[in-house]
Formats: C-alpha cells, sequence, structure tokens
C-alpha cells in the first residue's frame, strides 16, 4: 500500500514538472512591470493593456527649436490609445529655416503660437506601434516688419504614427511622424496682406499650416 502511494506520488510529480516544462519560461515583463534594461520587450503581437496605463511625457523638440514646451496625457486600455497634448508660448520664428514657409521667411515675418492644444484616439498595431487620428486647433501671433501684426487660430485634423520604446521601468521615448494639415482658420479668406516695407515689398500671408512633421517625447508610464 506503501509503495502504490510513493509510486503515485511520483508520477504525479513527474507529470507535474514535465507540464511546466512543456510551458516554457514565464514571458519577460515589459514596461513598468520590467526591471531589465531595457525593459522594453519586443513583440510583432500588439502589446496590450487590460488594466489600463496612463503615462505622462513633455516633447522634446519644442524647447530645443521652438523655445516653447509640450506636455502630454496617454491613457492605454487594451489595444485603445488616447492622448491629450498641449503645448505653449512656440516660437516658430527661432527654427525660420525648418518651422517657416519660404514666403514667411522672405516676407520678414515673425511666427508665434502662444498655445496648441487638441486630443488624439487610436490603436495598437504591433509592439507598442500605434496608428491614430489627432484633432487639433493651434493659435497664431504672426508679426510684420512694419510692426502690424494679425492673430488667428488654425484647425486641423491629421494622422499619427507613433512608436514607443521603455528604457527602465516606466520610463520611455515616444517618437511620432504626423501630418496636421489644416481643415480651416479665422483669417479672412485664409490670408492676411502684409504691407511693404523697407525692402521687402508688400506680401500675402496664408494662415500657417504645420503639415508633415516628426516629433519626439520622453515620458513615465504607471500601470493601473
Amino acid at each position: 500500500m506503501l509503495r502504490r502511494s510513493v509510486i503515485a506520488i511520483t508520477l504525479t510529480l513527474s507529470a507535474t514538472g514535465h507540464a511546466a516544462s512543456s510551458e516554457g519560461p514565464p514571458a519577460t515583463e515589459h514596461g513598468p512591470a520590467s526591471s531589465a534594461f531595457p525593459s522594453h520587450r519586443f513583440q510583432l503581437a500588439p502589446h496590450r493593456y487590460p488594466r489600463g496605463e496612463i503615462g505622462v511625457n513633455f516633447g522634446l523638440i519644442q524647447p530645443i527649436f521652438a523655445h516653447g514646451f509640450n506636455i502630454a496625457g496617454e491613457f492605454r486600455y487594451q489595444r485603445l490609445w488616447l492622448e491629450y497634448s498641449h503645448g505653449q508660448s512656440l516660437d516658430y520664428s527661432a527654427c525660420a529655416s525648418m518651422c517657416l514657409t519660404s514666403d514667411e521667411r522672405n516676407a520678414g515675418l515673425s511666427v508665434k503660437s502662444p498655445y496648441t492644444t487638441g486630443f488624439g484616439v487610436g490603436f495598437i498595431l504591433i509592439d507598442d506601434v500605434w496608428l491614430g487620428l489627432e484633432f487639433k486647433t493651434h493659435r497664431y501671433e504672426v508679426g510684420a516688419p512694419s510692426g502690424d501684426q494679425v492673430r488667428y487660430q488654425t484647425y486641423s485634423i491629421g494622422p499619427v504614427l507613433g512608436w514607443r520604446f521603455f528604457v527602465v521601468r516606466g520610463l520611455y521615448i515616444d517618437l511620432y511622424a504626423r501630418y496636421w494639415p489644416n481643415i480651416a482658420n479665422t483669417l479672412p479668406n485664409g490670408e492676411w496682406a502684409v504691407a511693404a516695407s523697407g525692402d521687402r515689398p508688400a506680401s500675402t500671408h496664408q494662415a500657417h499650416n504645420l503639415g508633415v512633421f516628426a516629433n519626439a517625447s520622453i515620458g513615465w508610464a504607471f500601470a493601473l
């Protein structure tokens, strides 16, 4: 009797061990739950967040080129991605060669954006790559060499393709490719007549259009 019991226990333990080994080692944790460096776990399948996750990040490009700042909040649930972002005190004239059109540069215009704000919604495609649609409004203050100034609002709807890479724990870097075309603005007929000044002839300023651009941010994610 005792012998049969020992044999039964041995067979049970052996079967349990075989089942555990066939399942393989547990999957490496991703992001805030990981103690590895980097804490990103690459995979082709989309990362899912069944309990939800919140991230707060700050733009890296804005302070360097436009002398302003941008803060954004992200929420992920399963494959859903939601975002709200707000930029402040941006001076596109500070990066005129990249941020202004040739017409704006030739006219000697100063183009500033006191704020730009809006939200986005999308889905994770593969790994931590997401595709979304963003709805934005931008405030502009444009000054001419003559001293004239105009203020107006633009509105844009456009796609965003982003990828999040976890560096360590919840620290991450977001990389974006965006297209923000103007769909409406508050300039009469979408333009402003710029008076001649000095050796600069009169010209016409079209509502500033951000169009296609790339961006990057750094932030921290909190698992819910």
